[in-house]
This record gives structure tokens, sequence and C-alpha cells, in this order.
């Protein structure tokens, strides 16, 4: 066993790397959105959708939002603050600045570069991650 714990620590440092387990439920995800017509092309451009608005939407637990990092790099979150747990309480469209913010319990996540990453220490996560790939006819795909 002791000759195999090297191997096991290192894919547990690849797992936790990868992602985390979010205290957000796991609801079905799907979106395809074409960049150029959403007008995400610049960086700080965003989606926020709270609505499927086609029958093959699937919008997570609190809805969606597509964010074009800093880092050039698009990420997509879910709206649900994971300090509420509600799909129901949602955070803000993101500032100038990149930041989001649930008017419940006050705390703001940074999307600056793409982690939702809570700024205040209210709430213990990140706002909850999910796959971003794009197609060959650059449309952005989100899935869980």
């Amino acid at each position: 066993m002791k000759k195999f714990a090297p191997l096991v620590l290192l894919l547990m440092m690849m797992a936790s790397c990868n992602g985390y387990v979010s205290s957000i439920p796991d609801r079905e995800v799907y979106l395809k959105r074409s960049i150029n017509t959403e007008a995400l092309t610049p960086f700080g451009a965003y989606l926020y959708i709270t609505e499927p608005v086609f029958a093959i939407d699937k919008i997570g637990f609190g809805g969606i939002l597509i964010y074009h990092a800093q880092d050039n790099i698009f990420y997509a979150v879910d709206l649900a603050c994971p300090h509420e747990m509600s799909p129901t309480v949602r955070v803000s469209r993101p500032d100038d600045l990149g930041m989001c913010k649930c008017d419940s319990c006050g705390e703001v996540y940074d999307m600056t570069f793409g982690q939702g990453s809570p700024t205040k220490g209210i709430a213990k996560e990140p706002l909850r991650h999910y796959t971003v790939s794009f197609d060959e006819n650059d449309f952005i795909i989100i899935t869980r």
C-alpha cells in the first residue's frame, strides 16, 4: 500500500485542482449561444440568464452567468448564492469591476478572473462553476 501512496496523493491533488464539490444542488445545465450575437467579445461582457429562452435550455439551480474574464477566458457559474442555498436568491449582475453581490447575505463574489470567489468571508465557497466549451461555429456551450 505504501508503494501506491504517492499515486493516490497525486490523483487526489489533481481532482481537487480540477474542481470542487459545490453545496449548490445538481440540476440540468445546457445552454448554447453565439459569442458574436450575444456581444460577449469584450472583457467584462456577460450574459445573465434567469429563465430558459429555448426549449433545450437548462439553467441549473438559480440561473447562469456567462462571463468573459480578464484572462480572456469564458466562465459560467450558477447565479444562486452558496450561502443562501435558494434558487430564488441570486447574485446581481456583475458591476464594472466584475463584482456580483447577494443582496440577501451581503456577500460579494469576484468574477474578474472567473472564479466567483467570495470577498467578504460570509460565504465559505465560490459560486458553482459549469463547463464551458465551444463548437466549430463559435457557439459557446455550457454544461454541468
